[in-house]
């Protein structure tokens, strides 16, 4: 589900218990450790005190021990950001602590551990940071320097309990860090600064979200967010103290400063139109242009400007996949100077210059944990600075990722890719993934769930990016929205088509799956094509959209994606859609479903009525409430109820 850019909302926060309380956990915790232990000795997996579960038989430790390992065993590492004067990086794992990197495959040193920075950002000048994290208060952070003495300080003081620092930049020099501080109780945006001595805020209070992008010689490029699809541009003059706008129209989502203009990525305005471009004005005329691109570039995802603002590192993707290439600007085009260098297909994060002639980036796919390597554009050499690293057990299980194609009811071509196991018996069943968001974009990265499952039961698993998923331009995007809705489920059944249609897979043996919005997707698919579906998995999912508009948090970012619940006509159309509203056409279908006790994001009663429904007219149906969770519900014990559900639905062709 989506309603909110920021990490707001969240509901899974740590309160302070009394002492009585302390008293009775610590029992509860003795309860649990004697029962766990008398499980184990049973042979059984115990079901943890926070869990209820209905429907799950007992689940034997001999059955699932292979799927777990120590977490210590998968290395995995993504940049923080570049000490560019240092030639350094700060890199981070799966902790999210931060260290430093000062040497290809050197050892990290441990900078700042016990937090869990939302950003990270060098100072210019090297050797000093900023970063912001919530260690405070959950869902509110504040802005700290951590000084080349290893001091750290707090920049920021906030006046209220819902303020929080969304976005941060250094100046040219390293003397000054601006930032936005987001208050969202009133839903203003103050702008900000801090020169090492104190903090000083402008006099102009922003309506909504906005964020800093970029500095230059005491100029703001800011984004002000509206909407997934709406994020406009405007220039905050610190000297004259005055606000002018960049771009209005259409969707911006980065920009950045250089050669005098300022450059940006746009889609939907009237030089972009539906795909994203980029753009840029001089500072000096306010003359725009549309840059000319390479035409071999499909869906353009980020420009970076080198540090001597004379080469533009370009990052693509297609389907999901990755690549980049260089080049210099040449009037009002940019002229490729280094093709694509990314050999294989990955995901690419964080991708920027570690120096004029060095590009530092993460790459990982669905079987290779995040790695950084460093390309020499001058060298054309590639070196590795850290490397993944999985389980012995699990190395060499899958194959790369192949990104595949098919044809929707409509004649619109819907993607995704597919991964299949190293070895297999016969046809593979097959394992259909459908992410949330919906505005979401499902690329192949790590994975070791889904590795684990293809490994071990054989399954090909094809993760889709049907329509409304981001990636794609604003018309794919928003082709779900509303009435549509039920176009997104017939991209399922045309990929069911598909399925059938290849040799290697067994169309016998389809599961759908799906989390949040992608769970609703699965549900209905089901009950489009009970034939087809052997199985649903779903993972606190969204099963009534009238039901999703009834809560307090809906805003107009999500009547636009879903509909205007004072349209009854509209609304009677997806009952029409929605699982909860339909039980009597679900044909015996069984159905794994989770739901956190602590989510805000969907109603509650509606996934337990839609359980109990189901229950009532003798489906199958494995239930996990876990009642300490969110939006969201894992650990191992999801894992092993979810491998035995699969293991019992894939054993025989028997349960259509």
């Amino acid at each position: 589900m989506k309603h909110s850019v920021s990490k707001r909302g969240s509901i899974n926060e740590k309160r302070p218990a009394s002492v009585v309380m302390t008293f009775y956990a610590c029992l509860a915790s003795l309860f649990v450790f004697v029962f766990a232990t008398d499980a184990q000795t049973n042979g059984d997996y115990p079901v943890p005190s926070t869990f209820n579960v209905e429907g799950i038989p007992p689940i034997k430790n001999v059955d699932v021990e292979h799927l777990f390992f120590e977490p210590s065993e998968i290395k995995n590492n993504l940049i923080w950001d570049v000490d560019r004067r240092n030639r350094s990086i700060l890199i981070t794992d799966e902790r999210s602590y931060i260290y430093h990197l000062d040497a290809p495959m050197a050892k990290p040193r441990l900078l700042i551990d016990g937090r869990s920075p939302a950003r990270v950002r060098v100072s210019p000048k090297g050797g000093l940071f900023v970063f912001v994290d919530d260690k405070e208060k959950r869902d509110s952070f504040e802005l700290y320097l951590r000084d080349e003495k290893g001091q750290i300080r707090k920049l920021t003081s906030f006046s209220s309990k819902d303020e929080s620092i969304e976005s941060f930049v250094w100046d040219e020099k390293g003397r000054t860090i601006f930032y936005a501080q987001m208050d969202y109780g009133t839903m203003i945006t103050r702008l900000c600064s801090h020169d090492f001595s104190k903090s000083t805020c402008f006099d102009i209070d922003l309506k909504g979200n906005w964020n800093v992008l970029d500095s230059h010689n005491g100029k703001l490029l800011l984004r002000h967010w509206k909407t997934s699809s709406n994020q406009t541009l405007h220039l905050y003059d610190t000297l004259s103290k005055t606000l002018s706008t960049v771009e209005d129209k259409g969707n911006s989502t980065k920009g950045f400063f250089g050669q005098g203009r300022v450059f940006w990525l746009s889609e939907g305005s009237s030089e972009c139109s539906t795909e994203v471009c980029l753009m840029s004005m001089d500072l000096k005329t306010g003359k725009r242009f549309r840059i000319k691109l390479p035409l071999s570039i499909a869906n353009l995802q980020d420009v970076k400007i080198s540090p001597n603002k004379k080469s533009f590192l370009i990052q693509e993707m297609r389907d999901g996949i990755d690549n980049m290439r260089v080049g210099k600007l040449n009037k009002d085009g940019i002229v490729e100077i280094v093709p694509p260098f990314v050999k294989g297909n990955y995901v690419i994060w964080n991708a920027g210059w570690l120096s004029d002639k060095e590009i530092v980036y993460t790459t990982e796919n669905i079987s290779k944990p995040a790695s950084i390597e460093v390309f020499n554009i001058a060298t054309k050499q590639t070196t590795s600075w850290t490397k993944g690293r999985v389980p012995a057990q699990m190395e060499n299980k899958v194959k790369p990722p192949e990104v595949i194609r098919w044809k929707s009811f409509d004649g619109r071509e819907i993607s995704g890719y597919m991964i299949k196991p190293e070895k297999t018996e016969g046809r593979s069943p097959v394992l259909v993934f459908i992410h949330g968001g919906p505005q979401v974009l499902d690329r192949p990265v790590f994975n070791s769930q889904a590795l684990r499952f293809a490994a071990h039961l054989g399954l090909t698993i094809i993760h889709t990016n049907i329509r409304g998923s981001r990636g794609f331009g604003l018309e794919f995007m928003d082709a779900d929205n509303g009435a549509k809705r039920g176009d997104a489920v017939k991209d399922v059944s045309a990929l069911l088509e598909w399925i059938e249609k290849q040799p290697e897979l067994d169309s016998d043996r389809i599961i759908v799956r799906g989390e949040s919005y992608g769970g609703f997707i699965a549900l209905a698919s089901a009950m489009r094509e009970p034939k087809r579906v052997r199985a649903v998995i779903a993972e606190y999912p969204l099963v009534s959209i009238r039901g999703l508009l009834s809560l307090s948090w809906i805003d107009e970012f999500a009547i636009d994606e879903y509909g205007d619940p004072k349209d009854e006509k509209l609304m009677k159309e997806l009952d029409a859609l929605s699982p909860l509203n339909n039980t009597d056409r679900w044909r015996g279908v069984p159905l794994f479903m989770t739901r956190g006790g602590r989510d805000t994001r969907n109603p509650e009663r509606d996934v337990l009525d839609l359980k109990s429904q189901l229950q009532d007219r003798g489906n199958e149906v494995w239930f996990i409430y876990a009642k300490e969770a969110g939006h969201g519900v894992a650990g191992r014990y999801v894992t092993a109820a979810m491998y035995e559900f699969l293991k019992k639905q894939l054993r025989s062709k028997e349960n259509k």
